[in-house]
């Protein structure tokens, strides 16, 4: 009955993470613009309960942890590379550059 708790716990410290990944997912793929309001990188604070359930968690989760942690940097980092997502003050200097016609096949 122990083993509940450690799993709720570690669970609630990946939510962060895994909740940012779909949420820059959708914002890539599904929303036309690539502008938002606030600076993207911002969103990085999300690896960081997950980070810590990867270094001081039970040993079965700590892999889980780490990919959930490597996978949320690596989408907002592809996302900022590739112009998915923007702030708006940057999207402006850059001379507000279009979404690549790839990341646009699923929108409508």
């Amino acid at each position: 009955m122990k083993a509940l708790p450690k799993v709720v716990v570690a669970a609630l410290l990946m939510m962060p993470a895994v909740m940012v990944s779909a949420w820059v997912l959708h914002r890539s793929f599904c929303v036309p613009e690539n502008h938002i309001g606030f600076e993207p990188s911002l969103l990085l604070w999300a690896a960081g309960p997950s980070i810590l359930q990867g270094c001081v968690g039970s040993k079965g989760l700590r892999f889980l942890a780490w990919a959930i942690s490597i996978m949320t940097v690596g989408l907002i980092i592809a996302a900022l590379h590739f112009d998915l997502l923007l702030q708006y003050e940057d999207w402006i200097q850059r001379g507000m550059p279009d979404k690549p016609t790839w990341a646009t096949l699923w929108q409508r």
